[in-house]
């Protein structure tokens, strides 16, 4: 079937499937909305003519020709346009509201899925996109799916995916899939967000009913029965981002540990994190050994979990209490009694250092430092007892004889 229009200059909004719509020599406007599977063909090559794109719609994938383009939109409504060449497209606009977005020639708006107008031939796109503040952003399409463990996200189809963004794109969760409507999604730089004492970031946006929302009114809307459409979560990653956590607002562990990499972000991998405990006020005590002697490698990372009250844990190029001498390259948190110390070894760091707490110079061990430490083994027990309690080494000897008490020499051995 086709419809023909008139030559003024038309607005038209393309539904009817199995429809050619034909305009003639008007500037006409093809609105492009989605309808359920729908087939539709536009064919105008007289005229100024726009396609436009309105905010939130979804092209799943595109094919283009030298003067053609088919768009696979949201629902799998399949849209194809004769003489695309002759077109320009109108990103974000929307006449019907007087809106008017970005506007791109033909070659341009290839340009947008990372593709050139090929001469001869074809050139297919399978990229998620979705309208957004007039460009195109990426889409990720949320779903909620029941596992042996609870319910888990389901990103693009996969199981809670580490999902690798770029820091100069916009990224789009889609939360309109029904499965989602109890599990507003959001992201923190702490895994699993509130539920473990974190919070949201700021650079993230919440969407419902076409309207921006807060977080706490896009909660509401989840936790009630009501219908609602466009739902969306939109973040733009900063510069400074680079490791970030996907979770639920109201369920803990929906996204298991994944995580959000920027800008090619590599996690740090933990060689080893060794439990920094004290014993008395007489020695370190690291896996059950007395200021044991460690080996680290340059360029692995070490975490120490210290929990050691009153006995500040300090990493120095020289062995002596109090602050000073303190060696800082690769260290976060050093000097701490009770948190974590990580410590990425630098590749010009001295051979030796050592490890002393704050107050009580008995307290110390030697750290090596090594290019590569082939047997493996981190702690090295130096001491000719570990892990025997606390005390001041107090010792002597008595000997009765008859009514006379003899000694030898009382020694403190402090």
């Amino acid at each position: 079937m086709a419809l023909n229009f008139s030559e003024n200059n038309d607005v038209i909004v393309p539904t009817v499937d199995g429809t050619t719509y034909r305009g003639q020599s008007g500037d006409d406007t093809y609105i492009l909305t989605s309808n359920n599977n729908a087939k539709i063909d536009i064919v105008d090559t007289d005229g100024n003519n726009t396609v436009q794109l309105p905010e939130w719609s979804k092209i799943n994938s595109i094919f283009f020709t030298s003067d053609a383009v088919r768009l696979t939109c949201d629902d799998m409504t399949v849209f194809t346009i004769n003489g695309a060449d002759k077109f320009s497209y109108d990103i974000g606009g929307n006449k019907t509201n007087n809106e008017i977005g970005k506007i791109f020639t033909f070659s341009e708006f290839a340009n947008l899925f990372g593709t050139e107008i090929p001469e001869t031939g074809q050139v297919s796109i399978s990229d998620d996109k979705i309208v957004y503040d007039d460009a195109l952003a990426e889409l990720l399409n949320v779903e909620v799916k029941k596992e042996d463990s609870g319910n888990k996200f389901y990103i693009n189809d996969e199981l809670s995916p580490d999902l690798n963004f770029l820091s100069n794109k916009t990224y789009v969760f889609d939360q309109n899939d029904e499965t989602t409507s109890k599990h507003p999604l959001s992201i923190s730089i702490t895994k699993n967000g509130v539920h473990e004492e974190g919070s949201s970031i700021q650079n993230i946006k919440f969407f419902a009913n076409g309207y921006n929302k807060s977080e706490d009114e896009y909660s509401t809307i989840f936790s009630n029965d009501e219908n609602f459409d466009n739902a969306f979560v939109v973040y733009s990653p900063s510069l400074d981002d680079n490791l970030l956590y996907y979770y639920c607002l109201f369920h803990s562990g929906m996204a298991n540990d994944a995580k959000i990499l920027i800008d090619g972000f590599e996690e740090e991998t933990i060689t080893a994190s060794l439990d920094i405990s004290n014993n008395g006020a007489s020695d370190f005590l690291i896996s059950n050994k007395n200021d044991p002697t460690l080996t680290l490698e340059r360029g692995k990372t070490y975490e120490f979990d210290v929990n050691s009250p009153g006995h500040p844990f300090w990493i120095k190029t020289i062995s002596s209490s109090g602050t000073g001498n303190s060696y800082m390259d690769g260290i976060s948190n050093n000097g701490t009694s009770n948190g974590v110390i990580k410590f990425k070894v630098p590749q010009d760091a001295p051979d030796q250092l050592y490890y002393n707490c704050q107050f009580h110079s008995s307290m110390n061990g030697i750290i090596n430092i090594v290019d590569n430490n082939s047997s493996g083994v981190i702690v090295t027990d130096t001491s000719s007892n570990s892990n025997t309690g606390g005390g001041y080494g107090y010792g002597y000897d008595l000997i009765l004889t008859d009514n006379t008490i003899e000694t030898s020499p009382i020694s403190y051995d402090i």
